[in-house]
């Protein structure tokens, strides 16, 4: 592969205003509306958010600080460098990602890594990469900053971040000024416009030296990209950036990537000890410009993440076949060597984690790109406790509380499970951190919910359950603290909380269960010294939600965390019907918004069938509800909504038990 491979300088990276025109390795080239190049020079045209879809733009619900939504489903397919696209992670800092989603957040100087760089993510997008906030201090919506995107009268792909403010520590609201940008995407030329509206001042002071916004992109393997600017301030007040797909590539790549681990999300699952061995796959993918005539092989090995010796190994070898395999093509590996799953697990805890690693290798040929020839997943082995219980949980349970996270607080939290095999689950398990005799300790909710494995979604709400500030001295003692005075005390403690009534957990089928700290409401709220623990350390399962109202999505910080809280459940000795039976496509979505009027909500069903519709304010008390028996296809109806105030809402939809997420904006 030819490579000029760019050097990374660590500590502070002189600033870099925008080039008139640059290119990279593989033939890529942007030019500026301040370029002078005939024909190549893009002309600054805004494109107005509120005309695309015909005057009906969709709206992003879920984003915040930090964090991202998706995916976003395309309306063609999109040729970025040699991979074809057809659905986008689009990320509160002013980002997309292609592939995957992935949180982009500012870290020491130079806060955001320069074009191109091999580190996470890749195959993306920043159009104004900054630290961007829609939400306040008190986790709260930005009055009028949002996220709109569509297709505009040229067939063209729009997404528009409107009126969004920088993070800043140096106002009450931790917000300040506000940025309108674009991003266009072309299906017929496969080019790139990035327009920018207005660009503020506002950034935070602790940003005083070094690269405070980044504007590029990136290849899969992040080793050719655009190092279009990364300075502040920059002139960027209506201001276009054209970048072109190259005809023939000027770079050859020939790379294969561990895609994923046990399932295309790489989450991690749960085997029973002396239970059923699940089918072990991963995902191999050419991420490269070139067709492998070579054979791929993919190996994976299972070993503690404490460090031991592997429990499994195993490997298969793809054959490329006559024509090869081409650039872009996935391959599922399924792997036979059947996992004996009589491991020991922790005496205490009841479960062992371990690591599943991936490794992949092109036999007999170089790899471009070693960097991504690994993946690696979590595997938690669990054997039955007393009664026959098996504490179905993804954290280590070793707590250093002074450096550990507390969740549930301003927003729910909440994790994942999927049944390694046919269980009945009867209560919750959970570590908790808090201050004795406080009189700021608040109570504690916790939810379950139907998961879809599959897609993602949450579904309906199966049992609710809450420990009392009373109980609290009832769970079992893990460790006791003290200030550095001496005159408060603070326990760690597990709890099981028995559910009202056993839930049926059929193997595949999954639930979700979220939590929340409930603070005293009066004088006024003041969050208690409680907390729910959290895991930061290897492995991760990728299973963290968090959510407001009902309404849940990914964690921002999925790669790492997982709350203490888990599942109690018991072998099942019969097949129950599964929870993750989700209706064929269906859709939602609320126009115009924002709006001064009653909105109208247009679902796309499968079949007809009755919708139910509530409607959260951000504190999640409910607001309205209503059911409405829609009709096949697509439909649009406007809902009897009480007149709503001024303010962010969210909307639940529900139809066949699932719930559509969505944010409606009322001015």
């Amino acid at each position: 592969m030819r490579y000029t491979l760019v050097s990374i300088l660590s500590g502070i990276v002189l600033a870099q205003a925008p080039s008139p025109t640059g290119g990279d390795i593989c033939g890529y080239r942007w030019y500026t509306s301040a370029s002078s190049v005939v024909d190549s020079a893009p002309t600054y045209s805004w494109v107005d958010p509120s005309t695309l879809n015909g005057g009906n733009p969709n709206i992003i619900t879920g984003l915040g600080d930090d964090n991202y939504v998706g995916p976003i489903t395309l309306p063609f397919n999109f040729v970025f460098y040699w991979n074809t696209y057809n659905r986008i992670y689009v990320g509160s800092n002013g980002y997309i990602t292609f592939g995957r989603g992935r949180n982009v957040s500012s870290g020491g100087p130079p806060f955001f890594n320069r074009f191109p760089n091999t580190a996470l993510p890749n195959e993306w997008i920043a159009v104004y990469l900054a630290d961007l906030t829609f939400t306040d201090v008190n986790g709260l919506p930005v009055p009028g900053a949002k996220v709109l995107y569509g297709v505009d009268g040229q067939g063209r792909f729009v997404i528009t971040w409107d009126s969004v403010p920088y993070w800043t520590d140096a106002v009450p609201q931790h917000w300040d000024g506000r940025n309108s940008f674009q991003l266009i995407l072309n299906p017929n030329d496969s080019t790139i416009l990035l327009q920018y509206k207005r660009i503020d001042s506002g950034y935070d002071a602790t940003y005083a030296t070094g690269n405070y916004n980044v504007v590029g992109m990136e290849n899969i393997t992040g080793q050719s990209g655009l190092d279009i600017a990364a300075a502040w301030p920059v002139n960027f007040q209506d201001f276009a950036i054209k970048i072109y797909h190259p005809r023939t590539f000027s770079c050859t790549v020939r790379d294969v990537q561990a895609d994923w681990t046990l399932n295309q999300r790489g989450e991690g699952i749960f085997i029973l000890r002396g239970g059923d061995a699940p089918q072990l796959q991963a995902g191999v993918l050419n991420t490269g410009n070139q067709t492998i005539t070579n054979s791929v092989e993919s190996r994976i090995r299972i070993f503690p993440s404490a460090g031991g010796t592997d429990i499994y190994r195993d490997t298969v070898v793809i054959s490329p076949g006559a024509g090869g395999i081409s650039p872009g093509t996935a391959n599922t590996v399924t792997y036979d060597n059947p996992l004996n799953t009589n491991q020991n697990v922790d005496p205490q805890l009841k479960r062992s984690s371990y690591i599943a690693r991936q490794n992949v290798r092109i036999i007999g040929a170089s790899d471009g790109f070693s960097g991504n020839n690994q993946h690696e997943a979590e595997v938690v082995f669990c054997d039955s406790a007393s009664g026959g219980r098996y504490i179905l949980r993804f954290d280590d349970g070793a707590w250093d509380v002074q450096n550990e996270d507390g969740g549930g607080l301003s927003f729910p939290n909440g994790m994942t499970f999927v049944a390694p095999q046919n269980l009945i689950v009867d209560a919750l398990s959970f570590d908790m951190f808090y201050e004795v005799n406080s009189p700021n300790n608040s109570p504690v909710v916790l939810k379950v919910y139907a998961y879809n494995p599959t897609n993602g979604s949450v579904g309906q709400m199966l049992d609710s359950v809450a420990l009392d500030v009373s109980a609290f001295p009832n769970g079992d003692s893990l460790a006791l603290y003290t200030n550095q005075s001496q005159t408060k005390f603070f326990y760690l403690r597990r709890y099981i909380v028995p559910l009202t009534a056993p839930i049926n957990f059929s193997q595949g089928s999954g639930l979700a269960v979220g939590f929340h700290i409930i603070p005293p409401s009066s004088p006024t709220p003041n969050f208690g010294i409680n907390i729910i623990v959290d895991d930061q350390t290897i492995p991760i399962s990728r299973r963290a939600l968090e959510g407001i109202g009902g309404i849940w999505a990914p964690y921002r910080d999925l790669e790492a965390v997982d709350y203490a809280i888990g599942l109690v459940a018991r072998l099942a000795s019969s097949t129950s019907v599964s929870s993750t039976d989700q209706p064929s496509f269906w859709d939602a979505t609320i126009f115009p918004n924002p709006t001064r009027e009653t909105p109208l909500l247009r679902v796309e069903l499968p079949k007809a069938g009755p919708v139910a519709i509530r409607v959260v304010d951000m504190s999640g008390r409910t607001i309205w509800q209503g059911e409405h028996v829609v009709p096949a296809g697509g439909y649009k109806f406007r809902p009897p909504l009480p007149e709503l105030p001024r303010g962010t809402y969210f909307v639940g939809v529900t139809y066949e038990g699932y719930t559509k997420g969505l944010r409606l904006v009322v001015e």
